[in-house]
């Protein structure tokens, strides 16, 4: 080959570098922008009503929108309405995946109605093989009839539903907690 034609190449693999590039910078900045920012595919435009004073194509006048108030949107049912966790079951780590924790007036048979889980040989819970778990981690416990998860001060924090778990949450069936490699469901 030619040098000319080597320089070609060049310039050709170079100007696909910088488009792999520029794609994946597009790609990072679409799924950093905020919600609000990104445009909705395929809603619906919002008809804005006309105000008092303005006039119609033919000229005549407009009446002022009486009836302006937004259309309710269709409700879920909260999250109180489905009901309490009576069980906890955890999904992994593999090992003990299908490992079920009865939830109730006394939690798991324990005095006090607690279940702690971590790495101390106190906890009702031991996971001993997980560096990421403290020695008294996370707490369930009963309040008032309702299963409720605490984190207990623990290093790395345990989350509830993907959020950092602060103080105390209440316990609906369908949630997760994961402490360190450990996650379990309310059930």
């Amino acid at each position: 080959m030619t040098d000319q034609v080597l320089t070609i190449l060049k310039f050709v693999l170079l100007g696909l570098l910088y488009l792999f590039f520029a794609r994946v910078l597009w790609a990072v900045w679409s799924e950093v922008r905020t919600p609000s920012q990104r445009p909705m595919v395929g809603a619906p435009r919002r008809a804005t009503a006309p105000s008092a004073g303005q006039t119609t194509p033919m000229g005549r006048p407009v009446a002022a929108a009486t009836n302006t108030a937004p259309v309710p949107k269709p409700t879920k049912r909260s999250k109180q309405q489905r009901g309490c966790a009576t069980r906890l079951v955890l999904l992994e780590p593999r090992s003990r995946r299908g490992v079920t924790i009865q939830l109730g007036g006394q939690l798991g048979g324990q005095l006090g109605g607690d279940i702690v889980l971590g790495r101390g040989a106190s906890c009702a819970l031991m996971i001993d093989d997980d560096a990421y778990i403290s020695q008294r981690h996370v707490r369930f416990y009963d309040y008032d009839g309702q299963p409720m998860v605490e984190d207990l001060g623990s290093t790395n924090g345990t989350f509830h539903n993907g959020s950092k778990l602060t103080g105390s949450k209440l316990l609906h069936p369908g949630d997760r907690v994961q402490a360190g490699t450990t996650v379990i469901e309310a059930q």
